[in-house]
């Protein structure tokens, strides 16, 4: 069964954040929740861009993609938008990316050097995010 109109609008208005965990700070990056809204996917990483570029903010980030159609100009993005930034990520844990997406994703870790990694659990995706490597 598909999502109501209201449970959409939920995933396409949830603000991204830093996070407070485990004695220290992760990016969370909130894409799910958004079904086929591809524009605005797009929209709102272009936007939070800017958010998680400061220098200010933790180099560990979480992507979630939970529930969201990843398509090719979403999965381009992304990953141009970290590539292109200034701002240099140690880690970047993917949530609910599945099948070719892991490995279109994983261009990110060649061309930044950020460790990428793919969780099912959002939990698990904030404990690897902070554990030490």
């Amino acid at each position: 069964m598909g999502k109501s109109a209201d449970e959409l609008k939920a995933g396409i208005d949830k603000k991204s954040f830093e996070l407070n965990y485990n004695g220290g700070t992760i990016w969370c990056e909130h894409l799910d929740g958004m079904g086929t809204f591809e524009s605005e996917v797009i929209s709102k990483f272009k936007s939070d861009v800017t958010l998680f570029s400061r220098p200010s903010v933790s180099s560990f980030m979480i992507i979630n993609l939970d529930e969201t159609n990843i398509t090719d100009a979403i999965a381009d993005t992304i990953i141009n938008g970290l590539v292109d930034t200034n701002k240099r990520f140690r880690k970047i844990a993917f949530v609910g990316v599945a099948g070719m997406y892991k490995k279109k994703f994983l261009e990110i870790q060649s061309k930044t050097g950020a460790l990428c990694s793919f969780k099912n659990d959002y939990e698990k995706a904030k404990e690897w995010s902070l554990k030490s490597y």
